[in-house]
């Protein structure tokens, strides 16, 4: 596999100095790379984790960058899955893809596979995400084994079903300017999204557990990057977004009802910015979809993700035991 030289150390986040790193700084030291896709454009991907054990692909959300997911998994230690995430279309250090669909996510989930040499991968997205883990799964029946969605939105309308209901102010808000299209959904980001850290917005959005856990790990996330060197995006995080929320409430470009492998739904009781009804709504749309409902946790997963990926590779593990 070819990749660029950027390592980062979970060891030397600390700062100490070591002549030679042990087999578990290794297996928490992520690595970044390139994946070239069609149409000239490139994807920034990361992976971390032991090279023999299965293999995860991770989703970001909205909007963010695959690193989070990668701070998740050196937090956890979860050393019996190797995962690779990347940036979306636009994020980071991928090349952006305007008026991209949902559906656009199948090609490059299917590059960075190929590009591993890898026939077939678990593969999970968290909140933005998951309506694109949902889209490789129905897309690539024959290279995704399982798929889970934490805390994923569901689609604009359906049967019985308006994304909008049920939402806090703030999120009901940002999908009726999708909904009036990009000029709305970039005001709306320059009003909003672009404050997300501030306390006060933050207050609406996330539990008081998602912003203890936010806190928690920013001096990781920090760290990472920094030892990663990773240079800053030359593409606007605003472009993105309204990408993605034109995405949101556009035709996701493939059916619900014909993704045939394992599927599971993660949702938090105390999620503020997604309600609960999203996943459940979902579940009853997807033939072998099971859904988990945790109390006390909002948005963020990083504390479960273990558990998460402990489902996504059960099938393997297994035959790993035989």
């Amino acid at each position: 596999m070819k990749q660029h030289h950027h390592t980062a150390s979970a060891g030397s986040l600390s700062g100490a100095a070591t002549e030679k790193a042990s087999a578990g700084d290794a297996y928490l030291t992520p690595r970044v790379f390139e994946v070239e896709i069609s149409g000239g454009r490139t994807i920034r991907a990361y992976e971390v984790g032991p090279p023999d054990v299965p293999l995860v692909v991770g989703i970001h959300g909205t909007p963010n960058t695959g690193l989070g997911h990668i701070v998740n998994y050196v937090a956890s230690g979860a050393i019996f899955c190797r995962l690779v995430t990347f940036d979306r279309q636009g994020y980071g250090g991928s090349t952006p893809q305007p008026g991209r669909k949902v559906s656009d996510i199948a090609p490059v989930v299917e590059a960075i596979l190929t590009h591993l040499s890898v026939d077939i991968a678990a593969v999970f997205g968290s909140s933005g995400g998951g309506p694109h883990a949902l889209a490789a799964a129905a897309l690539l029946p024959n290279r995704i084994s399982r798929v889970a969605s934490l805390a994923g939105g569901g689609p604009n309308f359906g049967p019985g079903f308006d994304c909008a209901d049920g939402q806090v102010p703030l999120m009901r808000e940002e999908i009726v300017e999708a909904r009036k299209g990009p000029d709305a959904s970039r005001q709306f980001y320059r009003r909003v999204a672009a404050s997300r850290h501030d306390p006060e917005i933050e207050k609406e959005l996330y539990s008081l557990n998602d912003r203890r856990i936010r806190r928690l790990l920013a001096p990781l996330s920090e760290n990472l990057a920094q030892q990663l060197a990773l240079p800053d995006s030359p593409y606007l995080e605003e472009d993105a977004y309204v990408d993605d929320y034109q995405s949101f409430v556009s035709p996701w470009g493939f059916e619900l009802g014909s993704i045939q492998v394992p599927v599971r739904f993660f949702h938090g009781l105390a999620d503020l910015m997604v309600p609960p009804r999203h996943s459940e709504w979902l579940q009853s749309q997807i033939p072998n979809a099971s859904l988990e409902l945790f109390p006390n946790v909002g948005h963020t997963f990083s504390q479960l993700m273990p558990h998460v990926f402990a489902w996504l590779v059960a099938n393997e593990t297994k035959d790993q035991r035989l």
